[in-house]
């Protein structure tokens, strides 16, 4: 009879953790179903990365932009800076950065040492706002490396806002400040078109 008793327990037993192990069932699977499917995603991105990097030597498949430069996710004091200071930045002295401004907007292009160095092409706009010879392009002229955009064509101004929008979306070049012009004088001669 204890035999039985035994018996009656030990299914008495067995039949309540069954129970209990099926009440809990649904939630370890919903549990175990994210873990397995966060780890797969997070598989796939290290994957990707990895044979992206193989590939092209990138992490995103040779994609540059603003977005892909991890200096843009730094958090950077924007300063304003006077036409005077900015001047500092024109490359001449190698430990400091290369500074350009296009529409009183101050872009870092260091990283563009070859375009904004001392002797590249580009080195006139770098240490100013020389808003107006990036939409005329003359560059021979020293009346145009103004930011003074009196005059302009549309044709020039939308040239002024394509190179503004490069600098602002580069992946190499970082924006870090402003800089306060001086005023334009209305009656001051408009530079004339450049030959």
């Amino acid at each position: 009879m204890s035999e039985l008793k035994q018996r009656k327990r030990i299914l008495a037993t067995s039949t309540s953790i069954s129970q209990e192990s099926q009440a809990t069932h649904p939630q370890e699977h919903r549990r175990a179903w994210w873990k397995i499917v966060l780890r797969i995603a997070a598989t796939i991105v290290v994957l990707n990365f990895c044979f992206s990097f193989l590939i092209t030597e990138t992490a995103l498949w040779g994609h540059q932009s603003k977005w892909t430069n991890w200096r843009n996710y730094i958090p950077r004091q924007q300063r304003v800076f006077t036409q005077q200071e900015l001047a500092k930045y024109d490359g001449s002295n190698p430990d400091l950065p290369i500074l350009l401004a296009i529409e009183g907007d101050v872009y870092d292009v260091t990283l563009g040492r070859g375009f904004y160095g001392p002797g590249s092409s580009y080195n006139l706009f770098a240490g100013r706002d020389a808003s107006r010879a990036f939409g005329t392009n003359c560059l021979s002229r020293k009346d145009h490396l103004t930011h003074d955009i009196r005059g302009l064509s549309e044709s020039e101004l939308a040239g002024i806002k394509s190179w503004h929008h490069l600098f602002e979306h580069h992946q190499r070049y970082v924006k870090v400040g402003t800089v306060a012009l001086d005023p334009i004088d209305p009656d001051a001669p408009i530079p004339p078109p450049c030959d």
